[in-house]
């Protein structure tokens, strides 16, 4: 065997077994997998009994480049990925245009061609009406498309009027919904109250994005996916209940999935009350009993897939909501902690190693057609991996952060397991936290199958 690559003595993790054995690698994907070292190659990695795991599928990251390289550009986002044992993005269409047709999809990709660290891909952006180019955009190579169920972000919400013809039509040629489950019409409710009460305070942002209006948009996905067959994923679920609902849906037979993310399982209202618009996302932080739910049902599979929700902003950005939260942004970083939490979790007792790939890694990967090109290590895949220390334990500091925000909300918090190696198509990107990645050698991914 004339390999490029030998992967040695390694732990091979897949969503079902833990096994011992080596990983051969010729033109950047996977040739072989063997329990012993059967031949060398040009270059060999000793894994030295550490874990070896497909490379993350993160399915949800907001670039935000072109347009806003104040938060984010190619580069450094994808550096960072590459430092977090990300080794696929798929960027969501906020960037300036935003991506609602198939020039502007196809002008995008370009772009980030000669800019991305790791491998790319991209979600097509849902408006009230683009309808007429979803399949062009499709057929230019994205790979689903996201939308949002209340105004935010300069994006409009889309109505279930307006849902129900975008999901029959995405589902006429096998595409995925990607959606952002708060009703409009509840949070603008709350927020006149708010505004009539000058509430300025942290918590308030906890009564106006209520858990009520996640609730009431979950359920109206659930109902159109059940009613349109259309697949749809459900972006940051973060309430159990909204868990449960899915997956009865899903045992009646809709192609409907949940996503959550590592804020949904460490942070509460306390988190809230200290750091403020540091941690002001949305779906927002919930209580510690709500939070305490999710990890139980992370544990027992009811979260399909993690995505980061990467959506950083400037430190100044949020100092300027430390007086008056409305005055900061809804966004955090995450591409460079989200494995480290995950593996924390791990480490903590909350999942296993088996399932953290199967929804860090497989599930992504088959939501949105990149399977198994993308998110397993099996003969024929990419060869995207990450060595996991599982012994390691790294405090998280802002100061390490690659990330152009240079910020995260668990600065000081101390991680058991750590990535120490990520290789993109048989390419050492990161290793011992050094970014070893250049850019422009990550590429477009295509869909698996059409």
């Amino acid at each position: 065997m004339n390999a490029d690559l030998l992967i040695k003595n390694a732990k091979i993790v897949t969503p079902t077994d833990t096994y011992e054995g080596c990983v051969y690698v010729e033109g950047g994907r996977i040739a072989a997998i063997t329990h012993k070292a059967e031949a060398g190659a040009a270059r060999e990695i000793d894994a030295a009994g550490r874990h070896l795991l497909p490379g993350m599928v993160d399915e949800h990251v907001h670039m935000m480049d072109p347009g806003f390289t104040d938060r984010e550009d190619w580069t450094t986002g994808t550096e960072a990925a590459a430092r977090g044992g990300i080794t696929t993005v798929i960027d969501h269409h906020r960037s300036d245009p935003l991506v609602y047709t198939r020039e502007i999809l196809e002008d995008k990709t370009a772009y980030i061609d000669s800019r991305s660290v790791v491998d790319f891909g991209q979600l097509g952006g849902l408006d009230v009406d683009n309808l007429e180019h979803l399949r062009p955009m499709w057929e230019g190579g994205a790979l689903g498309f996201k939308g949002f169920m209340c105004d935010l972000h300069g994006v409009p919400d889309l109505s279930e009027g307006v849902l129900l013809n975008i999901m029959r039509e995405v589902k006429s040629f096998g595409g995925t919904v990607m959606l952002h489950c708060e009703s409009d019409s509840i949070l603008n409710k709350a927020k006149e109250k708010i505004d009539a009460d000058n509430r300025t305070d942290y918590m308030c942002i906890t009564d106006w994005r209520t858990p009520e209006s996640e609730y009431v948009a979950t359920l109206d996905a659930v109902a159109l996916a059940e009613l349109t067959g259309c697949r749809v994923l459900v972006a940051h679920v973060s309430q159990p209940v909204l868990l449960e609902a899915i997956q009865a849906a899903r045992s009646r037979g809709a192609r409907i999935y949940a996503e959550s993310c590592p804020q949904y399982f460490y942070l509460d209202h306390s988190h809230l009350e200290e750091l403020g618009p540091f941690v002001k996302f949305t779906p927002v932080i919930r209580s510690a009993e709500t939070r305490d739910g999710m990890r139980v049902a992370l544990g027992r599979g009811m979260v399909d897939t993690i995505g980061t929700d990467h959506c950083p902003f400037p430190r100044q950005r949020k100092v300027d909501g430390l007086e008056n939260i409305h005055d900061a942004p809804f966004g955090i970083p995450g591409v460079e902690t989200t494995v480290r939490l995950m593996l924390n979790a791990v480490s903590e007792g909350v999942l296993t190693l088996n399932q953290m790939v199967r929804i860090c890694c497989e599930q992504p990967a088959r939501v949105f057609s990149i399977y198994p090109r993308k998110g397993c290590i099996q003969v024929g895949a990419d060869a995207d991996f990450i060595v996991v220390d599982m012994d390691r334990e790294e405090t998280l500091r802002d100061a390490d952060i690659v990330s152009k925000c240079k910020w995260t909300p668990f600065d000081g918090w101390t991680m058991k397991g750590a990535p120490v190696m990520t290789l993109v198509r048989g390419e050492v990107v990161m290793e011992d936290g050094e970014v070893t990645g250049r850019a422009g050698y990550g590429e477009t991914v295509e869909r698996v199958g059409g």
